[in-house]
């Protein structure tokens, strides 16, 4: 029988059995994997489901873009929901959500359906993603373990990453495009099983969810991604484009004014008035249009140009595998707890520059052209990954950590679906003559984020 001390710890989240802490963060971290891993590994099946589904250039798009718009635009509230809900009621209702998504993913007999399902899953994610951290928050109370925690998350999760398209390729290859989905299965149940039985309980609490600015915000977002994925098949004046470029411009103009006049706005104050902030996001969704966009591009060129299956298109972006865990675990963390996050995030961002730069010419070069260009950019991901994270945190007030976090990672998602949207409708039905000019777009967009981030730490060392 336990006694009331005991009683109290648990109900306050705090695990002191350490096999109980090491499956519980086990859940957290595999659950969040799974999020991860299906930002991209589907990049390498849009081939196959082109084939199989009969799916246009557009709805192609959309299948991967369903998925990381959802997770986006509903980041804004989903931290606020999970607060409502508690931490672990949250955490294993994305999962449920998710892995329901799954399932109707794996079923799918045509596009549309698949489309939808990934929506699904996309609220899912949205949903776990920022009660994951909140979980690990409340289950490692000592400063120090909790530190040690989190480093195992962003690894697992920095492995997910990596290895999507490698994981994908393979699942493709062997058993077919489904088997991306049918994986989130059994892995989702475990997760949900391992928190349920070794996490804490985490009290509710009272929050305001601002839906009306969520809506306007959601239909922003969803109105420039269609317009710019629709702009590959009709053009940039054309009047639906347009039509939708003018509610993405309405919807957004509305949330600015709606939020002015909030107590408790959506998006925090600072990331409107704290240059360190600014430059963080930016960053994060420099970063992931340039990555989620190069990779989309070259995934489908790799296939449709030069023959490649989906494993062997997976083994060729190994070299990114290979070297972003270790520079983020090795080089990065060290560096950034020794000297902050300006001189690792600079080098970083510089080196996805060069790497893009290199994605423009390795189109009509052999394939280890492309294999240093991936090297080079895996070096930047994982200074950028730890660095930019590192300099949000340390710009925002101690209250506004968890909104903070939840905005990065918003700003990260939209940056992956704008960069999939533009660069994939760029080259769509013109891939080896328009690779230049995606690539030049990721590094325009990354050389934006240098100077905003020079700018933005400048401030901070000042402050």
């Amino acid at each position: 029988m336990k006694d009331s001390a005991s009683t109290d710890r648990e109900a306050a989240g705090s695990v002191e059995v350490p096999d109980r802490s090491g499956w519980g963060l086990a859940g957290v971290c595999v659950g969040f994997a799974l999020v991860i891993l299906d930002a991209n590994a589907l990049n390498v099946a849009v081939p196959t489901l082109r084939a199989e589904l009969a799916a246009s250039s557009n709805e192609l798009l959309w299948t991967v873009d369903a998925y990381t718009l959802t997770f986006a635009a509903l980041l804004l509230s989903t931290g606020l929901l999970g607060d409502r809900w508690g931490a672990r009621r949250g955490f294993q209702t994305g999962l449920v959500i998710f892995t329901l998504g799954s399932v109707g993913c794996a079923l799918a007999p045509a596009v549309q359906w698949l489309i939808v399902a990934r929506v699904v899953q996309g609220f899912g994610a949205a949903l776990l993603a920022p009660t994951s951290l909140a979980l690990i928050y409340t289950m490692y109370p000592d400063g120090r373990r909790r530190v040690t925690a989190l480093s195992a998350w962003a690894a697992v999760s920095g492995v997910a990453f990596a290895a999507g398209p490698l994981i994908g390729g393979g699942l493709v290859q062997l058993v077919g495009w489904r088997a991306i989905f049918w994986l989130n299965v059994p892995v989702g149940i475990a997760a949900i099983m391992l928190t349920a039985k070794y996490v804490a309980h985490v009290a509710s609490r009272p929050v305001r969810l601002n839906w009306t600015s969520q809506v306007l915000a959601a239909l922003a977002l969803t109105a420039l991604t269609a317009g710019l994925i629709e702009a590959g098949r009709s053009g940039w004046t054309g009047p639906l484009v347009l039509g939708l470029f003018v509610v993405a411009l309405a919807g957004l103009t509305l949330f600015l004014l709606r939020e002015r006049r909030l107590r408790e706005p959506l998006v925090p104050a600072a990331a409107g008035t704290s240059p360190p902030l600014r430059a963080g996001l930016l960053a994060g969704a420099a970063f992931n249009f340039s990555m989620y966009g190069s990779l989309f591009v070259y995934t489908v060129y790799l296939q449709d140009e030069r023959g490649y299956s989906a494993f062997l298109t997976g083994l060729a972006f190994l070299p990114l595998t290979l070297v972003h865990t270790p520079v983020a675990s090795w080089l990065a963390r060290p560096w950034t707890a020794s000297r902050g996050p300006r001189q690792p995030l600079l080098a970083g961002l510089l080196c996805t520059v060069a790497g893009s730069v290199g994605f423009t010419f390795a189109a009509w070069q052999p394939y280890w052209v492309l294999a240093v260009a991936l090297g080079v950019f895996g070096v930047g991901s994982g200074l950028v990954t730890t660095s930019m994270t590192t300099l949000v945190l340390a710009n925002v007030p101690s209250d506004s950590v968890g909104v903070s976090c939840g905005l990065l990672n918003a700003a990260r998602q939209l940056g992956g679906v704008f960069g999939i949207a533009l660069l994939g409708s760029l080259t769509a039905g013109l891939m080896p003559d328009r690779i230049p000019l995606a690539g030049l777009f990721a590094a325009l967009a990354l050389i934006g984020a240098v100077a905003a981030t020079a700018a933005g730490v400048r401030v901070a060392a000042r402050t």
